[in-house]
């Protein structure tokens, strides 16, 4: 009996250094992930603030971070003041828009269907095609931008918005992530209806697209994104400022019409330039994290 008691004591001391010790592990962690959040935050509370002020009160020090007079007209200046040849930021904006949209449509449909030759027909050198086209994901951009700005204009369309369309409507990493999810599709569901008589094309637009959600949203916010973030490459390959996207835009608003640099609007500028992709990925966020969920168990 004594040593039964003795053995339950002895545990339970064992038990209060290691629930302390977990406990000050939360709170390291809680620690660290607002410590986190507030370096990310910062920079944007700061943008959004300068975007109400004049340009005076936005070079203020110590920061206001509340205005001390607030200025909503910076983001009518900054969406429709037109700058140096005549362009508005408004038709900037619209062409990201454009050209983001048409890219991740253009995507999704190209990636799932080569996804599903890969994932579901076996011909030779598949393993090898697949790894080389992943493999090609590896390689920095900047390397391959005289290759592709040499196809690009041999094929007539340097200074145009499809130049920032046509090169990334394939890409190895979109494959590869449609044929992870595809390969999970029991082969029985095709067999089923190839045995009804459904064609290829048939089994693909009943079977595979239905249960390819998931995988569609993913591939449509990364390349979205991708898309509107870019400004080297339209850098490259647009020189008229009516092609101009919003990354390249924004370099046009710092500067005003006595040349000095609108801080204010170009903050109102870049608060404009953040909510279209914002608004997308919130509008597909479920599914968009279902997908990477569905895809995470993929082997």
């Amino acid at each position: 009996m004594t040593s039964t008691v003795t053995t339950a004591a002895a545990k339970r001391a064992m038990r209060r250094p290691a629930g302390r010790r977990g406990a000050l592990g939360l709170v390291l962690k809680y620690v660290l992930l607002v410590g986190y959040l507030a370096f990310a935050l910062v920079p944007i509370v700061w943008m959004v603030s300068a975007a109400f002020k004049s340009r005076e009160d936005v070079l203020t020090v110590p920061v206001q971070w509340i205005p001390r007079e607030w200025h909503p007209e910076n983001f009518v200046n900054a969406l429709f003041e037109p700058r140096f040849t005549g362009h508005s930021f408004a038709e900037f904006l619209w062409n990201s828009t454009l050209v983001a949209t048409i890219t991740a449509l253009a995507a999704v449909i190209l990636s799932i269907l080569v996804g599903y030759g890969f994932a579901k027909f076996h011909f030779a050198g598949r393993e090898g095609l697949m790894w080389t086209l992943l493999g090609s994901t590896l390689l920095p951009f900047s390397s391959v931008v005289i290759p592709l700005f040499l196809i690009i204009k041999s094929i007539g369309t340097f200074d145009t918005l499809w130049a920032l369309i046509v090169p990334f409507v394939v890409s190895g990493q979109a494959i590869f992530i449609s044929r992870q999810f595809l390969r999970a599709i029991p082969e029985d569901y095709l067999e089923a209806a190839r045995l009804d008589g459904a064609s290829e094309l048939r089994v693909f637009r009943t079977v595979i697209l239905p249960l390819s959600g998931p995988v569609i949203t993913t591939v449509a916010v990364m390349t979205f994104m991708t898309s509107w973030t870019m400004f080297l490459w339209p850098l490259v390959v647009e020189s008229s400022q009516g092609n101009f996207t919003a990354p390249l835009g924004l370099s046009l608003l710092g500067i005003g019409a006595t040349f000095q640099t609108d801080y204010q609007v170009w903050m109102a500028g870049a608060t404009i330039a953040v909510l279209p992709p914002l608004l997308f990925f919130l509008i597909l966020e479920r599914p968009y994290m279902r997908g990477l969920e569905a895809m995470s168990g993929l082997k």
